[in-house]
């Protein structure tokens, strides 16, 4: 019998992700299992939760509606006031940011690393569109996205450091910042790109990173990208 510790459910059946979040499952121990014994078989009630779904996803239409009015109202206004410089692409990309970010945290029940994982990307995006937005003169490729990727090496080290019996769970997460680190040095290879310090010492940070967390946690690493792929 397996648990997800994200969700705090029992799953009888014979699978390693939880069939509501997505997480990975953890074995439980005979000590874990017998003392659930009197429980297992007997069923659970659950809550309503159609009325509290009905009321966030008015809201979030709401909220989606205002959005739209608001980014129409901000173009009108830029162009008539400023046609040089289209500010309003920079509040159209935050607003974009903000929506899609509440959206996931809100009605995706995925892990902590999941929703990490797709923040970090969103505010890649979002550093990126405003850098588009004001003369594309590279800060966000060259220090601003260099530095989240940074920042997501520590958020993932210290989710391990807090959580070290399933550290295992943040691999994806470790990986994804890797591939980010990959594209970032390919960038400036492609001439996209003229400084390349920050870049370098990300994709070094996680590069050490990664490889720390391989040849250290080989079984478990392997154990987890087995149950994520079926491999």
């Amino acid at each position: 019998m397996n648990k997800c510790r994200n969700c705090d459910v029992l799953v009888y059946d014979d699978t390693g992700v939880c069939p509501l979040c997505h997480s990975v499952l953890d074995e439980m121990t005979e000590e874990e299992t017998e003392d659930l014994s009197e429980f297992i078989g007997k069923g659970a009630p659950y809550p309503d939760v159609r009325k509290r779904t009905k009321r966030l996803y008015f809201v979030m239409r709401l909220i989606l509606f205002l959005f739209i009015l608001a980014e129409i109202s901000l173009l009108v206004i830029n162009h008539f006031t400023t046609p040089n410089f289209w500010w309003s692409g920079i509040s159209g990309v935050a607003m974009i940011y903000i929506y899609i970010s509440m959206v996931y945290w809100i009605h995706h029940d995925a892990g902590y690393a999941a929703k990490i994982g797709l923040q970090l990307i969103l505010t890649m995006l979002l550093l990126f569109g405003i850098d588009y937005f004001t003369g594309m003169t590279g800060w966000a490729l060259q220090w601003a996205i260099p530095g989240v990727i940074l920042f997501g090496d520590a958020i993932v080290f210290f989710l391990m450091m807090l959580n070290r019996q399933h550290w295992y769970s943040y691999t994806l997460l470790l990986l994804l910042i890797a591939l980010c680190s990959v594209g970032i040095i390919s960038l400036y290879f492609a001439g996209r790109i003229a400084n390349v310090v920050l870049p370098v010492i990300c994709a070094g940070v996680t590069g050490v990173y990664l490889l720390g967390t391989i040849i250290f946690g080989d079984r478990e690493m392997a154990r987890e990208l087995k149950r994520r792929f079926h491999m």
